[in-house]
């Protein structure tokens, strides 16, 4: 070999293992930079052309040996911890609001609410005259109303929540799969040119991971080194961006349901929201839509419930005197509706005492539509009966000084004056606008609290207060509770587990692919000595051209 040769082929060895030791300083500089995978120099041997003879070393590329299927499974694993994650994170919120539901023996709850309203209303049936026991039940019922108005409000809350980290996360992925793009250009450029993509290509999948965290995604890579994303089959990017759209609506109530009161999730103009399969945006949908759905129609059933159940025995008494005015609750009727009713409505006046100043019994088969009831209401001396501008029945006595009170008469299953709400106890549709009724809520002497019989009003040794105890109960709420803390151990669970396996593939994916800095401060130990010794080759062939001159000079 020639001296050139061997000048050439140590300068190339100095030249390989100052790159392969800037290698080997960027892998422990990098050892935490997240998705950061080992790297190395592909050395090639050079030859003169023609004849082999070897001329030294070049590193021609720059790589990162990665399993792709690896890679896939921390993708989806990813996406299945994100959706378990904020599922698990909204439940145990909920979990929280619901102990307002509670059976605890103490603490502002519903159950104590309904508790002491319960005893009260038994109080109060040993002595129904009590004006204190009426305002004390009024109040607690008030509490209960609250407590499931509240609780209500803090599930439309959390339905909100979702529906803004929807919109959040529509946003991230947008600006996820630009940045991808834009990675995917410099990708492209540095391999037509020759460039290393390594850690281009780490980057990218980083950023794939973190557009997993909101939806599920597939990928592949073409031979340009671009990548293109799907979602259920529909681009993400390929040429260009797809962007996802949605917007959040501004006020979230029990009304507001997909796809009527929400936007639809879109890709390219089409509704994906049901399609969503993974990450979090799929765990915020369920959550939204069902989960929640779910929880808040069981408020409802049991504020639908207690508010029924109440009315009904209060519209079957009356307050003791009776009001002078009963006007009812339902709302939208008219003179000409069909009235298909049986049994017998007794229409009573009395006086300040509860004894009976005149009384009518109208036969309800005999009244076929509203504009019949009120004529036969009309008849009865001392009673003026209308619709008011709302289609809202109004009984008034003509004496301010007597008061009105009805019983009996059968609509549908409710008695007459329950089918018109005139004596209701609580208002509302469900939980989220539960209130006590305005007028006994500001004068709890108009409780109901005593019976219609034939010499007037009685307080019947509080039978009626005593019914009212007896169907308050606490097994709904109770139930609903242990339902939703059932959930929340669920989603825990299943959040352990999916954090487990993406914990047991991030590991194995950093032994096999991440810096190990033990390792990279031995080879660069072995490289320094390989560079001292190349150094000393170089420094040898440099004297033996210095003597070479020397005898030819």
């Amino acid at each position: 070999m020639s001296l050139s040769l061997a000048l050439g082929s140590a300068t190339s060895s100095l030249r390989t293992i100052q790159s392969e030791l800037a290698i080997a300083s960027n892998n422990i500089a990098n050892a935490d930079t997240d998705g950061y995978t080992v790297k190395s120099g592909v050395k090639t041997s050079t030859t003169t052309g023609g004849n082999g003879i070897g001329t030294g070393v070049s590193l021609t590329v720059i790589v990162s040996k990665v399993d792709a299927n690896l890679l896939k499974s921390i993708v989806a694993a990813t996406s299945g911890n994100a959706e378990a994650s904020t599922t698990q994170d909204f439940l145990d919120q909920l979990s929280d609001i619901m102990g307002q539901l509670s059976s605890s023996d103490s603490g502002d709850t519903l159950a104590t609410a309904l508790s002491e309203l319960s005893t009260t209303f038994e109080e109060l049936a040993a002595t129904p005259e009590s004006e204190t026991l009426k305002t004390q039940a009024v109040l607690q019922l008030t509490d209960v109303a609250a407590n499931l108005r509240d609780t209500s409000a803090q599930v439309q809350d959390l339905r909100a929540q979702a529906d803004q980290d929807i919109e959040s996360a529509v946003q991230t992925v947008n600006d996820t799969l630009h940045a991808i793009d834009e990675l995917n250009d410099s990708i492209v450029t540095a391999q037509a040119r020759g460039d290393s993509t390594a850690d281009l290509e780490d980057q990218r999948m980083v950023l794939v991971s973190q557009l997993a965290e909101q939806i599920n995604v597939s990928y592949f890579t073409d031979d340009t080194g671009a990548m293109s994303i799907y979602t259920g089959g529909q681009p993400l990017l390929n040429s260009s961006v797809h962007e996802l759209s949605y917007q959040a609506t501004n006020t979230v109530t029990s009304e507001t349901v997909y796809p009527t009161g929400f936007d639809a999730i879109t890709l390219n103009g089409a509704d994906i929201t049901s399609s969503i399969k993974s990450g979090s945006l799929a765990s915020l949908v369920e959550l939204r839509d069902d989960t929640l759905v779910e929880v808040q129609d069981q408020l409802d059933a049991i504020a639908t419930e207690l508010k029924d159940q109440l009315n009904e025995l209060n519209n079957a008494g009356s307050a003791m005197p009776a009001p002078s005015t009963l006007t009812g609750s339902v709302s939208g009727f008219a003179g000409t509706d069909t009235l298909t009713a049986t049994g017998t409505l007794t229409v009573a006046v009395t006086d300040a005492d509860g004894n009976l100043v005149s009384s009518a019994d109208i036969d309800m088969t005999t009244v076929t539509s509203v504009d019949d009831l009120l004529t036969q209401l009309n008849a009865t001396s001392g009673i003026s009966a209308s619709l008011d501008a709302d289609g809202q029945l109004v009984i008034t006595t003509t004496d301010s000084s007597t008061g009105v009170a009805l019983s009996g008469g059968d609509m549908g299953g409710d008695s007459v004056s329950s089918a018109f709400g005139l004596n209701d106890l609580v208002t509302g549709d469900g939980a989220e606008d539960l209130y006590v009724r305005s007028d006994i809520a500001a004068d709890p002497s108009l409780l109901a609290v005593a019976s219609l019989t034939d010499d007037g009003l009685s307080l019947a040794a509080g039978a009626l207060s005593q019914s009212m105890a007896d169907i308050i109960s606490t097994d709904k709420a109770s139930a609903l509770v242990a339902q939703v803390g059932s959930w929340a151990d669920a989603a825990d669970s299943d959040a352990t587990s999916k954090e487990t396996t993406l914990t047991a593939l991030t590991d194995s994916f950093s032994s096999s692919y991440g810096v190990n800095i033990d390792e990279e401060t031995a080879r660069i130990s072995e490289l320094e000595n390989a560079y001292q010794a190349s150094a000393q080759v170089l420094s040898a062939i440099q004297e033996m051209f210095d003597s070479l001159l020397n005898a030819v000079s």
